[in-house]
């Protein structure tokens, strides 16, 4: 299995797929939730795009896992340099 480059998630290190399984949503379901796409969603997990988010679709990951903003990692609300 190659390694990630610098600056990637893994599938199994990846805060929103943590977020996501703990809140036990499949990829789909918070895709629809996020009114975004399942591919986003994988590629976000899998740290071959930075997780960009509207804030529409950051208040509805939110929800979708029941944690506010304050309980968010930071790596996910702000990219690093």
């Amino acid at each position: 299995m190659a390694r990630p480059k610098k600056g990637q998630q893994t599938e199994t290190n990846s805060p929103i797929k943590k977020l996501r399984e703990a809140a036990e949503l499949s990829q789909e379901e918070l895709a629809r939730l996020m009114d975004v796409s399942v591919s986003t969603i994988s590629r976000w997990e899998r740290g071959l795009t930075e997780p960009t988010m509207t804030v529409a679709q950051m208040k509805a990951f939110c929800n979708a896992i029941g944690k506010t903003l304050d309980q968010i990692p930071n790596s996910l609300l702000a990219p690093e340099e």
